[in-house]
């Protein structure tokens, strides 16, 4: 079974079951992280008011950066406007908030509900130029999912 349908069936079971919109951000950043060897940290921020909040995480340690304002870095940047954003090398992007010193390259996929941002997917490889298009089509399809899924949450 390819990586990217393995991905996809994991979002799909997670979000069909009964599960909080803590578990379901929990279980996908667990199921992404093992999606691909260059997925060196996944977290999914959570848009609190004006701020990003860190609600949950893998990788091989803690980020300082649990809460960013909307109006800073990468992810405060796909927030505003609500698109994914592809950073191929992290030191040449001024907005980028430094996590991680192996840190090269860097994906954020907004997710929507009801076509607002909620959360979003914040990826991090420590190889530049790490996240192709395939990436991109992959984890814009587990937004998705996952959009559809709190939207059910809040109804």
């Amino acid at each position: 079974m390819r990586v990217d349908s393995a991905l996809r069936d994991l979002i799909e079971e997670v979000c069909a079951a009964d599960v909080s919109e803590e578990e379901l951000y929990d279980r996908a950043v667990e199921s992404i992280i093992d999606a691909a060897a260059h997925y060196d940290w996944v977290g999914i921020y959570k848009v609190e008011g004006d701020e990003l909040v860190l609600n949950a995480w893998r990788g091989s340690e803690e980020t300082e950066h649990v809460r960013i304002p909307i109006s800073e870095g990468i992810c405060g940047f796909a927030a505003t406007e609500g698109e994914t954003v592809v950073v191929d090398d992290v030191n040449a992007d001024p907005r980028y908030l430094a996590c991680f010193p192996q840190t090269r390259s860097e994906i954020v996929v907004p997710i929507l509900a009801d076509g607002e941002v909620v959360a979003e997917i914040d990826i991090d490889s420590d190889t530049k130029a790490a996240f192709k298009e395939a990436d991109v089509q992959l984890l814009e399809e587990v937004a998705e999912m996952m959009g559809k899924k709190v939207a059910e949450l809040s109804e």
